[in-house]
């Protein structure tokens, strides 16, 4: 995927193997995976885990895992702070944001 041009992508709404989770009956709220990008790389999280790509070819960097909050239902960087709510409602995680350091090209 180059994020630099113009393309298109096309983004599925189901991915095999994973569910949404539905916390509270009758309510339409739900834990999908989610992408951010933020200075330069590429946040995504799916299930419980929140992986960060950097560099020309997206190559995983960092991953940030709660396994005992159930699935991240959502989550936001705001400054140097990445901020991960929980399919239990009492449960934030917040971790420092990884920093990249783009290599010049020569």
């Amino acid at each position: 995927m180059d994020l630099r041009g113009n393309g298109t992508i096309n983004w599925r709404n189901s991915i095999k193997g994973v569910m949404p989770f539905f916390p509270w009956e009758g309510r339409s709220y739900s834990c999908y995976p989610k992408l951010a990008f933020h200075e330069g790389q590429l946040f995504s999280s799916l299930n419980d885990t929140i992986t960060v790509y950097s560099g020309s070819d997206w190559v995983p960097t960092s991953q940030f895992q709660q396994i005992h909050s159930g699935p991240i239902c959502d989550f936001s960087i705001g400054g140097d702070r990445l901020f991960a709510l929980h399919r239990n409602e009492d449960v934030l995680d917040v971790w420092e944001t990884p920093h990249f350091f783009p290599i010049p090209l020569k």
